[in-house]
């Protein structure tokens, strides 16, 4: 027991440092908006006809969730809405300029803070990072299940 409540205490720890990390990189124009927000910009920018449903299913999120977080965006301007000649009654969304910023910071933070990480990881040999990706996998399985059985 006492190695499993080890692990968890640094998985914790892990988890805080790299928020702490993010904050101290990343530029004050994301400052404002949270993990989901930054995302649900991030998945617009890179969809192809971004709708609420294409969005939600990527974030991992209901269609309500994504409906919510997308008015907050619309309203501070970071987003726009569209319809199609074709489909007048779906609606997509695409980024404004301020939104465009606000992905190409995340995109450069993203890659700065890949390259960072892969370097620490290079130091390991593939079978350990083999047992390290099996456990993360299953543990986020297991993670993933009880916010389904909590939703």
């Amino acid at each position: 027991m006492k190695e499993q409540e080890l692990l968890l205490k640094e998985i914790s720890l892990m988890l805080e440092r790299q928020d702490m990390l993010s904050k101290l990189t990343e530029s004050s124009c994301l400052d404002e908006y949270g993990y989901s927000e930054t995302h649900c910009i991030d998945f617009i920018g890179r969809l192809e006809l971004p709708n609420v449903t294409k969005v939600a299913e990527h974030m991992g999120m209901t269609r309500g969730a994504i409906s919510k977080m997308t008015k907050k965006l619309l309203a501070k301007g970071l987003i726009e809405k569209y319809t199609l000649e074709t489909n007048k009654k779906e609606v997509y969304f695409k980024l404004t300029d301020q939104g465009k910023l606000l992905f190409d910071e995340h995109a450069k933070r993203h890659r700065l803070w890949e390259k960072r990480d892969m370097e620490f990881l290079s130091k390991y040999r593939k079978e350990e990072v083999d047992v390290v990706y099996r456990f993360m996998k299953e543990f986020n399985g297991y993670l993933e299940r009880q916010i389904e059985e909590l939703s």
